[in-house]
């Protein structure tokens, strides 16, 4: 899929940014229920937010493999597959596209955030306890200390910045992970990453008010890039 991902339409690229942001979603829902997400997906999500002068939308999203979770959730999303289970997903995705809208309007806020993402580095993948946000600050590797101040200093500025625009998005789940700073890191981080793919989302061509029209062809392009994704590996 790598090989093929010049091949894509203007149109495929919108609906992958919107599985990016559905996404970010997906895993604030597995980190606020469970404590814990796929470390290869979430630096998919994230790092993202990290390419500030693309030549393309490849240099955003580099290996859209990582993405299948969020074409997945999609899919279901608009296929109405499971609805109870997927209402907080709608509800993160749809918060995110809307808070977009309020950034946009800001361009002082969207300054400040580019200059302060100016000075960190991408996200690398290290290996992880099994359940990270028990271990002590003495057991943890100069990898995952460094893991640990990226995660920080994108919820600061998320904290800083997007928490002050007046909507913010409720996330629900159990409250031990959500007062651990393990937890409540990543899911600030994944929140800014989220609104920075529907960034990219809406400068493709992607409104919010088409989603409702266009709900059948978002699902059916999600369900063939997933597709052609698991041909290609």
């Amino acid at each position: 899929m790598n090989n093929s991902a010049a091949e894509l339409t203007r149109w495929e690229w919108q609906v992958v940014a919107l599985a990016a942001v559905a996404q970010s979603a997906a895993l604030v829902s597995k980190l606020a229920m469970h404590g814990n997400a796929s470390q290869t997906e979430l630096l998919a999500s994230v790092n993202p937010l990290l390419a500030l002068n693309p030549r393309s939308e490849s240099d955003v999203y580099p290996n859209l493999g990582h993405l299948n979770l969020g074409l997945r959730t999609l899919n279901d999303m608009f296929s109405q597959v499971r609805p109870s289970e997927n209402a907080s997903l709608v509800r993160y995705t749809l918060g995110m596209l809307l808070i977009r809208n309020k950034l946009n309007a800001n361009s002082v806020m969207q300054a400040n955030i580019r200059h302060g993402l100016e000075s960190i580095q991408p996200l690398l993948l290290i290996p992880e306890n099994a359940t990270p946000w028990r271990m002590e600050e003495t057991e943890k590797t100069d990898g995952q200390m460094r893991q640990e101040q990226t995660f920080e200093q994108l919820a600061t500025m998320y904290q800083d910045t997007i928490s002050t625009l007046g909507h913010r998005i409720q996330v629900h789940g159990q409250v031990d992970y959500l007062q651990n700073d393990y937890v409540s890191n990543r899911v600030r981080s994944l929140l800014l990453a989220g609104i920075r793919s529907a960034v990219l989302w809406h400068q493709l061509g992607g409104r919010r008010w088409r989603l409702i029209f266009y709900r059948k062809r978002v699902q059916e392009t999600a369900s063939a890039l997933r597709k052609r994704l698991l041909t290609s590996i």
